[in-house]
Formats: C-alpha cells, structure tokens, sequence
C-alpha cells in the first residue's frame, strides 16, 4: 500500500488511524518485523480501503490475529511484532509487489519454503529477497514433491518431518557428515551460494532428501506393523528399520554403520537417537503424537546449533525443535564467502 505513494508504512499506518480518537503506535517495521492492530484499529484499516472488515480478513487471514502484548480496548492500538510463526522472504521472481531490496515476507506453511516454478529455496532474511537456486539440486526438487504428497496424505506430516530432521542430524554429528553423497552435495550448494562449504554445513537443505525419505518410511503404516513385532521382542526393529532404510537411500552400509554407532555410544544414544526413541514408542502401540516425541535430552552439539537461527528466537532448543524450525525457515541466514583481508 505504501509503495504507489512513496510513504514509509509507519507514516501510512499513522495516517489511517489519524482521528479525533487516541492512536497508540508501538515499536516500527525495523524493530518488529509483522504489524498487529487491536479491533478497533482493524476496522479503521478495513475502513481506509474500503471493504468490510470479514473480507479484509479472509484474503489476510494474520491481519486478525491477536497478540498477547497488544490491549483490546477503544483506543487504536497497533505494534510491529516478531511474527508469531515461521516465515521466509517470498520467491522475487514471482513477487510482482516487491521493491528492490525490500522483500515480502510471508508464512510458507510446512512445505512452502521451495516455489517449484523457479526452483529456488526460500530463506528467512528480512533485509534482501533470498532464497537458493536448485538448477544443480535436482534431488532437492524430488525430495519437495515427496514431501508435498506426505503433506497431503498424513494428517501428523509436520511432526512426521520434524523427527526425520531429528533422526537425521543426530547422524550427521555422529559422523555421517563425511558422507560422500553429502559431500557432493555440500560442494553443489557452496557453489550456488558463493559461501564457505563451512557455512553451508547446519544447512537444513543438505540432508532434505533423506529426511524426507526417512519420514515416509516411518509414516507408512505397514512398516509401523511390521516393526512392531521384533520391537516388542526388544530385537531386529532397528536392524530391520536401518536395512531398508538404507536401501531407500542408497547407502547399503547404513545398517551396519549406526548400528556399530549405538554399540559404542550406547548410553548416550538411549537419550540421545530420535530413532531409538521413536522405535520404543512403536514397540509400545504409541499412537497420535507418542510416535512423534523424542526425549528432552536430545540436542544437537553448539556448534550446530549456533549457527541455525529460528526467527529471533534465541533459546536452547532441542533437536526435535530445531529440525521443525530448520525445516520451514532453512536453518540458515545467507552469508558471504570468507575473503582475504
């Protein structure tokens, strides 16, 4: 609205509020990000551009939302905020409302953070239009259309991904990073991006494929039965998960690899290994949201968990909470490439 009339969206915002009444204006788009407005605020925007506050709402279904710091009374009261869920800037080339150097954010949804049109990745990056080319990722863009058919047919397909992400970070630390399909695939990314493979490395991006792999084997109700069995005896589940898993992937050396892992590290991965922790609830008929938790105590090492930012957002997060952040915003603000002095 403010881009035909040259204004600043703090001088427009005050202008509609503008009255004989008490306007109230916290905070600015610099500081806060996402603009919520009190009732009566909303119905004096509804008001300047003349359509009914219901069908204002339906085609900005946020412009509704309520925030716990923002009082309901007369007067018009609007702050800019942190957005209350995940976002990223939208794909510049189908933005037809977006300045230079000033891109829409918007909330992507699970398994929006890739515009298939363009086959770029969308990043969280309030300063720029950012996002990732996947020319030169075509497993990217294979493993998206999975994830759009999970997204459709599972009614938990969120929480389903974000135990994958869980899964398959605790093997990366483990190890797995060295991976040669990994790191192929992490020298693909540096050279689109133009940063250190170093900074690309917590990248949600580079383990997307198996994780979405991992998810539909574990989301595939037939499996769940045939597992339970052997997980009841309290052996051959996590042989018989890892195999196949392994074989879906295409690293027939999986198996053995982990398994060889949980021998050496087996208290730590007890706690630590979503899958076990998946595995268990399975072997108990877990149903609902029992299949989809992992104890407290799983968290990625600081060296990862530094440097995937989750909005503003600064708390220790565990990993299950990390990978569903990672899986929506990218898990990395974009950097340049280390030059010398």
């Amino acid at each position: 609205m403010t881009a035909p009339y040259g204004l600043t969206a703090q001088d427009l915002l005050r202008g509609i509020l503008r009255g004989p009444h008490r306007v109230q204006v916290t905070g600015t788009p610099g500081t806060g990000l996402e603009l919520f407005l009190n009732a009566p605020a909303q119905t004096a925007v509804a008001r300047s551009v003349g359509l009914p506050l219901s069908r204002l709402t339906g085609l900005l279904p946020t412009l509704a939302a309520a925030h716990k710091r923002l009082v309901d009374d007369k007067v018009l009261r609007a702050a800019w905020y942190t957005p209350c869920e995940a976002w990223v800037s939208s794909c510049p080339a189908c933005g037809r409302a977006q300045l230079p150097e000033q891109p829409v954010l918007v909330y992507p949804g699970t398994a929006g953070q890739v515009c298939r049109r363009h086959r770029r990745w969308l990043l969280a990056d309030a300063s720029k239009p950012a996002s990732i080319a996947l020319e030169t990722l075509p497993e990217i863009l294979a493993a998206h259309r999975h994830h759009l058919a999970l997204m459709r047919t599972h009614p938990r397909a969120e929480q389903v991904v974000a135990l994958a992400a869980a899964a398959v970070w605790s093997w990366q630390v483990q190890g797995w990073k060295s991976e040669t399909v990994w790191q192929d695939r992490l020298r693909r990314l540096a050279a689109v991006t133009g940063c250190q493979p170093a900074a690309v490395e917590p990248h949600a991006l580079l383990t997307y494929p198996e994780t979405i792999t991992l998810a539909r084997l574990l989301s595939d109700p037939r499996w769940q039965q045939r597992l339970r069995e052997p997980a009841v005896r309290g052996a051959g589940a996590a042989g018989l998960l890892l195999q196949e898993l392994g074989r879906r992937v295409g690293r027939p050396w999986l198996a053995d690899w982990l398994s060889a892992q949980a021998r050496v590290y087996r208290r730590q991965a007890a706690l630590t290994d979503p899958l076990q922790q998946w595995l268990l609830a399975a072997a108990d008929g877990a149903d609902g949201d029992g299949l989809w938790t992992v104890h407290q105590a799983a968290s990625r090492p600081t060296e990862y968990s530094d440097r995937a930012s989750f909005l503003t957002d600064h708390r220790p997060l565990t990993v299950l909470d990390e990978a569903r952040a990672a899986s929506l915003t990218g898990g990395w603000e974009p950097a340049g490439a280390l030059t010398p002095a």
